[in-house]
């Protein structure tokens, strides 16, 4: 499994990473993802070279276990 990485900007930044650590999912805070205007909009992780993102921590999570 890949590992997520998650930027300390994010929308809803501690709520991700509860949901995160509740969830079992590896993942690492980075200080920036490069993708200020979507991560400052909605909740964003990036995994491998795919930027993934929703207006929700619960939708997200929802889609990264889709992903699996």
């Amino acid at each position: 499994m890949t590992k997520i990485k998650v930027c300390k900007h994010t929308v809803d930044y501690n709520k991700l990473i509860k949901e995160l650590k509740n969830n079992n999912m590896d993942f690492e805070i980075r200080g920036c993802v490069h993708k200020c205007s979507k991560c400052k909009e909605k909740v964003l992780v990036k995994r491998d070279d795919e930027y993934i993102s929703a207006k929700t921590v619960e939708k997200l999570i929802l889609k990264l276990k889709d992903k699996n």
